[in-house]
């Protein structure tokens, strides 16, 4: 009589890939430069910031050459400073933005491409933490160089018709507005990257974002009750905007809605992350 002998047997474990969050950051930089989309908006969002600024200072400056001594003082008073000149493209950039980050989500879940990042990446609030750095820095990035670009060409026009570029603060006329207007411009990438998370639809996305952004607000301004005006005050197109023009520069008024305008960005971000963990790719 044989007696069976039983050898414990080996565990075997299902190997686990871990990808580092350094390496997701290059998949999505990747990602988001290999789109032909990306660069086309690119051109058109530096076209779109550039063009105002050289129009609007060169329709400036023929006026101002053309004008009596006693006219130009006048005129003085109300030209606007080159800085405000820099940043009359913002909400261009803010459109331009809002297709960016759409698209850098949207576009990947409708061509499947999602899936596969999954496949490599399981975890997928590092993944959605990912583009929305890659997505908030190329855009904070991009709409620095525009704006200071844009004031750049504002300023040598001005010079060209000698108008005086007023630089006496340039904080407060120059980088202050610059600044909003590139903050402005990377909280609305972000904000729409979050949309996109909820949605997964980019034609919704960018409809639903510009609505809110330009749409809503007006609409709630033009309400004949006193808290429409209020709500207005409050929503990202709003604070955005004075970030972009700030007349009194960084005083309460600002930091509230600044405070208000990364608010608006993160609430998005974080539900579009949390849909994201919950839906099926």
């Amino acid at each position: 009589m044989t007696t069976a002998v039983a050898f414990p047997g080996t565990a075997t474990r299902t190997p686990t890939s871990h990808v580092s969050f350094g390496s997701l950051l290059r998949a999505e930089w990747i990602g988001l430069t290999s789109l032909r989309g990306t660069y086309a908006a690119l051109i058109v969002g530096f076209a779109l910031i550039l063009l105002p600024a050289a129009a609007f200072s060169l329709v400036y400056g023929i006026d101002f050459a053309g004008a009596s001594a006693a006219e130009q003082q006048e005129m003085l008073a109300w030209i606007p400073p080159a800085g405000m000149l820099a940043v009359n493209g913002a909400m261009f950039s803010v459109v331009v933005a809002t297709i960016v980050g759409a698209s850098i989500f949207a576009k990947e879940h409708s061509t499947g491409s999602l899936r596969t990042q999954l496949s490599a990446a399981p975890r997928r609030l590092p993944m959605f933490t990912a583009k929305a750095a890659v997505v908030t820095v190329a855009t904070l990035v991009a709409s620095l160089v525009a704006f200071a670009l844009a004031f750049a060409l504002a300023a040598v026009v001005y010079g060209a018709f000698e108008i005086p570029l007023a630089l006496d603060d340039a904080l407060v006329g120059v980088v202050v507005p610059i600044v909003g207007a590139a903050l402005f411009t990377a909280c609305t990438a972000l904000f729409a990257l979050g949309i996109a998370g909820l949605l997964r639809s980019e034609t919704w996305t960018v409809t639903l974002v510009i609505a809110f952004l330009f749409v809503v607000p007006t609409i709630l301004m033009t309400l004949p009750w006193a808290w429409g005006a209020e709500v207005s005050e409050l929503l990202l197109g709003t604070t955005g905007q004075s970030l972009a023009f700030a007349a009194n520069g960084v005083d309460a008024a600002y930091w509230t809605d600044l405070a208000l305008t990364v608010g608006w960005a993160a609430v998005a971000f974080f539900g579009g992350a949390a849909i994201m963990n919950r839906r099926d790719a």
